[in-house]
């Protein structure tokens, strides 16, 4: 087995008994007559999808007629290698190189490199969403909402879009009364009910204790009104939850909301912040409902 210079990388034993032990030599030192376009026609093997041939003379032997063939990947691909076989004898290929053996080996190896970056990708992007996560509600946190509002504000210019805030009323009492797993339980609820499909374009966070923020592209100033009151009445169904001392109690929360609008009130996030979150604690302080409790029976 030759490379393209001519310089030979293995060779068996009836390839010895021509060459002598000339392992990494350079086959045109070793024979008797050199052909003049003995590298034109190796050039020529790599080159060509069919066998060539070629006679060579050693000291040791008569002349002889090689079969070569460039030795080609499983994808292919050239791999800078020739293999020259006595004519007549290309069962002995299996002794320069098991070809089989080999070709399992370099897919194992792939595979084991393709799975290994399979991992790597996936452990990145997990890694991503620890980072972007809340860890209670599984929304985007401050930082991850914030960035993905400012980067789609940047990335359309002025076009329609509502950023709403949600604040829980009274969610103290609840951490009072029922202790801070029911609490936890509440804004996990809270947070089921203001996701939406992951296919959308709204994006959801928990930028807070209990409050809770929504980016809405496309929306209008005259819609905030409708999808306000269909927040605040997602947040608002009943569910029971299980008390410090045991009970069974129903729980049905309220929430102060306000928004803000691109292009109306402003078009940058920190603008829109301002306007969102004043509206909010204007809306809380003229209705501050407590949420209802009652013992199910």
């Amino acid at each position: 087995m030759i490379d393209l210079s001519g310089r030979i990388h293995c060779a068996n034993a009836e390839a010895i008994a021509l060459t002598g032990d000339a392992e990494g030599a350079s086959l045109l030192d070793i024979v008797v007559s050199q052909e003049e376009q003995l590298l034109t026609r190796l050039a020529r093997m790599a080159r060509s999808s069919a066998s060539s041939y070629v006679r060579l003379t050693f000291p040791n032997g008569p002349p002889t007629i090689f079969n070569g063939a460039m030795l080609r990947g499983d994808d292919g691909r050239n791999n800078g290698l020739i293999l020259l076989v006595a004519d007549n004898a290309s069962a002995l290929i299996g002794k320069f190189l098991n070809l089989k053996s080999h070709s399992r080996r370099i897919r194992q190896q792939m595979d084991h490199s393709h799975r290994r970056q399979r991992a790597l990708r996936q452990e990145a992007a997990q890694l991503k969403r620890l980072s972007e996560t809340d860890p209670l509600t599984g929304l985007l946190n401050v930082r991850a909402f914030e960035e993905k509002v400012r980067r789609a504000l940047a990335d359309r210019p002025g076009r329609p879009g509502a950023l709403i805030f949600l604040d829980l009323n009274e969610f103290k009492h609840v951490n009072d009364a029922h202790g801070h797993e029911a609490g936890d339980k509440v804004l996990k609820h809270v947070a089921q009910a203001l996701s939406f499909p992951p296919h959308s374009w709204v994006a959801t966070g928990r930028i807070g204790g209990d409050e809770f923020a929504l980016w809405m592209p496309g929306t209008e100033a005259t819609a905030v009104p409708e999808v306000l009151a269909g927040l605040q009445a997602r947040v608002s169904v009943p569910y029971a939850l299980i008390g410090r001392s045991g009970e069974l109690t129903e729980i049905r929360m309220t929430a102060a909301a306000g928004a803000a609008c691109c292009p109306d009130d402003a078009t940058g996030y920190a603008a829109l912040k301002r306007v969102a979150d004043r509206r909010m604690y204007a809306n809380k302080a003229d209705n501050r409902p407590a949420p209802t409790r009652q013992p199910v029976k």
